[in-house]
């Protein structure tokens, strides 16, 4: 009975040491399951290239004001090219047409 009690405190106590470990595994796994899932896109700047304007670069990784529809801003993350068809520059208010790519890329994080 003795080696019975013996055998069980040491099972008990070599538990115990794995406890700390099994508990830091398991809130690492809450806690990625808690964040929301993002991907990475590399994402070109574009210039106006009106005259007239003051130089106005279209940044993906800060959006931008909607001038067609003010409630609506373009949120970050959007690429030049899946901005609406009438969106207009914000400064001059020239088309999508009178934009040209920049050799500038910034990656933004967008919700997968």
């Amino acid at each position: 009975m003795q080696a019975t009690r013996q055998t069980t405190r040491r099972m008990l106590l070599r538990l115990a040491a794995l406890l700390p470990g099994v508990l830091a595994l398991t809130l690492a796994a809450a806690g990625r399951q808690n964040k929301p899932a993002v991907r990475r896109l590399r994402l070109r700047k574009w210039q106006c290239i009106n005259d007239e304007c003051e130089p106005y670069v279209y940044d993906p990784s800060v959006g931008d004001v909607n001038v067609v529809d003010p409630n609506n801003p373009i949120p970050p993350g959007v690429s030049f090219t899946d901005l609406p068809d009438d969106w207009r520059c914000p400064i001059c208010r020239d088309p999508k047409s009178d934009f040209e790519p920049l050799d500038e890329w910034v990656w933004v994080e967008v919700p997968a």
